[in-house]
């Protein structure tokens, strides 16, 4: 593939704790290459995919917010846009980020890291994805981010014409579009003010993320192993006696593509599945 989904990132005021959590209840692991005392994230992942758990700083929102892609070319990134979609836009990034050379944004202004798989951009994590010796060892998988956006079609079309992602074989009863790099799904929701009926407004942008477990009996027990030794670990549970709780937990539900949903600590969703 042309591109591949290479990192999801989140922004929390409480980033160790979900860093903890992340690799205590989904197993992903740490690259030996960064230096952990110094940074100023969080970074875990599969082997293939990089979770980033960003500080929340002063002006920013928590919860999901971009994700990231290394490409072969980000000329013929640039070109693409440039010919087919003149409305978006990139900017050059630092030259010391770990998996950017540049970032973007879609028709409706949902932002994407870019790096070149040949870039010196790729470090750290980023770069231990080119090694086979870390590849693939974990057995619990990111791989499924979501967004919901204004204009889904004219997104998932960019997506499409820029990066050369595919449909995926796959349906839903929302009508979304699921994009793939072959392994990564990138999904694209409508957003309507509509379906947040009985419930609070939830702003368009990045909804869910999605991880694929060996075993969903198996994860079960480890939750709720984990969550009753470190409260502080523990997932939060969706729905309830609350009539809001309910409504959101079955607005997830609909939407999401595996068998399972929860919150990490921070209330962020997760659409667990085991196939």
């Amino acid at each position: 593939m042309f591109a591949q989904l290479n990192h999801m990132a989140m922004i929390s005021h409480q980033y160790p704790i979900l860093e903890r959590f992340y690799r205590s209840i989904f197993k992903l692991k740490t690259s030996g290459r960064a230096d952990h005392d110094a940074e100023a994230s969080c970074v875990v992942g599969d082997g293939y995919v990089g979770l980033n758990i960003l500080p929340r700083r002063d002006g920013y929102t928590g919860g999901f917010d971009h994700f990231g892609l290394v490409v072969d070319s980000i000329d013929d990134v640039l070109e693409r846009m440039q010919k087919k979609h003149p409305k978006t836009n990139v900017v050059k990034r630092p030259s010391y980020r770990p998996f950017a050379a540049y970032s973007g944004h879609d028709p409706d202004g949902n932002v994407f890291d870019l790096a070149e798989r040949k870039g010196d951009n790729l470090k750290d994590v980023y770069a231990d994805q080119k090694e086979d010796e870390w590849k693939d060892q974990n057995e619990c998988q990111l791989r499924r981010f979501a967004i919901r956006t204004v204009n889904a079609e004219a997104c998932a079309e960019f997506y499409e014409d820029v990066f050369e992602l595919q449909r995926a074989n796959v349906t839903d009863s929302n009508g979304s579009y699921h994009l793939t790099d072959g392994r990564v799904t990138l999904s694209i929701m409508q957003w309507d003010i509509k379906n947040f009926s009985g419930m609070s407004i939830k702003r368009p942008g990045p909804d869910h993320i999605g991880l694929k477990v060996p075993d969903l009996e198996a994860f079960k027990k480890e939750l709720t192993r984990v969550g009753e030794k470190n409260t502080y670990l523990a997932a939060r549970p969706l729905g309830g006696s609350s009539q809001e709780s309910e409504t959101r937990r079955l607005l997830l539900a609909d939407c999401a593509l595996g068998k399972m949903q929860l919150a990490d600590p921070d209330g962020n969703w997760i659409d667990v599945t085991d196939e």
